[in-house]
């Protein structure tokens, strides 16, 4: 018999299989990316029993996707910061990240407003990134 999950457990985990999809894009998940994988989890409430069966095999999580407008903005923040984990986004985490983007219903533009946003904090210098400030923006700016 499966296991009970509510829903915000499985959409935590659907945003962290997409994340770990993200970060593999480029054949590999190097220390930095775990380390936002695991404050992505952190901030999820998803342990590394999880985490691990995650990253073993993505596709085994459910794939529902948020509608609430925070939710969404949220996803696509955590998506943006798998793609800048490593301190770099290749073309395919970038095709990937507007791929999930656009499954959220956001147009090219605010996907890349989001990305760059994410991106900036990430090479801001000392700068401690905060997701949920983040899709709070993007959230109030875009719904």
């Amino acid at each position: 018999m499966g296991e009970f999950k509510s829903p915000e457990t499985v959409e935590a985990e659907t945003m962290l299989a997409k994340a770990v999809g993200i970060m593999k894009a480029n054949g590999k998940v190097d220390e930095s990316e775990l380390s936002v994988l695991r404050d992505i989890a952190s901030r999820l409430g998803i342990g590394e029993g999880t985490i691990a069966a995650i990253l073993n095999d993505p596709d085994s999580a459910e794939n529902p996707l948020p509608t609430d407008p925070f939710k969404r903005a949220l996803f696509l923040v955590f998506m943006a910061s798998a793609v800048w984990a490593d301190g770099n986004a290749d073309d395919a985490e970038k095709e990937l990240l507007t791929e999930i983007g656009r499954a959220l219903d956001y147009s090219t533009e605010q996907i890349e407003a989001a990305a760059s946003a994410v991106s900036s904090a990430w090479q801001t210098e000392g700068s401690d990134l905060d997701p949920s400030l983040i899709a709070v923006q993007i959230a109030s700016h875009f719904g």
